[in-house]
């Protein structure tokens, strides 16, 4: 297990540790040895394997194993690459689906705690009916990661659960993001079944007193004992050993430490993965960051918020930037659309600056 510098994107970089190897031999075997992969595709995957086998990929294939290999590492070469390329695909490579806009915690980095947010407008739950709907459009469009969870805490939707078991077996990679402050055993069980691949713990601090700073309204005590209980209940099935949790720390001032973080939740989770705060706190009066380069976040995938609303980031969190709704089209339309097609434009001209909230961000 080893703490390695992982570059998530051009402008961001993470601290991750991980205990997951990367097997390139068997890799680059299988791939060798696959007679229905494109050649030109393969020999392009090829030379680019080590690039494209991060920590990340490195814990999936550690735990899957050969199944669904060729397919995995495709679709993690195009994830990476063609957004890159600003290679348009017919569906987003990664679909993030809100079950709820709600939280039970007021972070004082997050936007929750920009009480305009808080408000009726912005907050509701996903109708299953719907959310049903969406992963089906996703099935059928081959998308591979799904991801739930934007804007709010959701495991606080009632029917999280049914969510989960919904999405069984549907996807090359089911992630979501909890606080872990309603982590009951019940809902474990749930997530585990489920066949969840990752499980990512949003904590960021190690002791009780910084994290009730941190994530107001948390109590820590608790959610060390639920993520305790989750890891424990993972290791008692051979078929829930392809859950991967994670840690994911915010790193906002020096009062915090790295090193303790990292020597605090090493032994007890797969991944821990530190990240330099990005301000969301009322984004949209912050001071413009000065980057001018296209985010290729707007060929790689799409939010979809509680009531259909379609976003292309959660940066955005008030929708400024709103590009459709699942209500009146269809996922693959509104990806395919004017309203997205235009903002991809206006990076690519170099517009960028008269984009808000765009214009406060700097991640591309």
């Amino acid at each position: 297990m080893g703490l390695v510098s992982y570059k998530m994107r051009d402008s961001q970089s993470v601290d991750f540790l991980n205990k997951g190897t990367s097997e390139l031999d068997t890799i680059i075997k299988t791939l060798l040895n696959d007679n229905v992969l494109d050649p030109n595709l393969r020999n392009d995957i090829l030379e680019n394997i080590e690039a494209i086998i991060g920590p990340h990929e490195s814990d999936w294939i550690s735990r899957n194993g050969k199944e669904h290999l060729v397919d995995y590492i495709v679709s993690r070469y195009k994830f990476q690459r063609y957004p890159k390329m600003k290679r348009l695909e017919s569906f987003p490579f990664h679909l993030l689906i809100e079950p709820t806009s709600i939280c039970n915690l007021r972070c004082i980095m997050c936007f929750q705690s920009d009480h305009s947010f808080n408000t009726k407008e912005y907050m509701g739950m996903i109708d299953f009916g719907m959310f049903k709907d969406l992963v089906s459009q996703a099935v059928e469009n081959n998308c591979k990661f799904l991801t739930l969870a934007s804007r709010g805490e959701p495991t606080l939707h009632k029917e999280f659960g049914k969510m989960l078991e919904y999405c069984k077996g549907k996807f090359l990679e089911l992630k979501i993001n909890t606080n872990a402050t309603r982590l009951s055993k019940e809902l474990s069980r749930e997530i585990l079944e489920a066949g969840v691949n990752v499980v990512v713990f949003s904590v960021d601090s190690f002791c009780k007193e910084e994290y009730e700073r941190i994530r107001v309204g948390g109590d820590f005590g608790e959610v060390l004992g639920n993520i305790r209980q989750f890891c424990e209940m993972r290791l008692s099935k051979a078929k829930y050993h392809k859950t991967s949790t994670r840690v994911s720390g915010v790193f906002i001032d020096d009062r915090q430490s790295k090193a303790r973080f990292l020597g605090f939740w090493k032994d007890i989770v797969d991944t821990v993965i530190f990240s330099n705060v990005v301000p969301r706190w009322d984004t949209y009066n912050n001071s413009s960051m000065g980057y001018n380069k296209p985010c290729e976040l707007l060929w790689e995938r799409m939010y979809i918020w509680y009531d259909g609303t379609c976003n292309p980031c959660d940066f955005d969190y008030k929708s400024k930037m709103k590009v459709g709704n699942v209500k009146d089209a269809s996922i693959r339309d509104i990806w395919l659309g004017k309203e997205y097609n235009h903002y991809r434009k206006m990076f690519l001209e170099g517009n960028r600056d008269q984009i808000r909230p765009c214009n406060r961000c700097n991640v591309y």
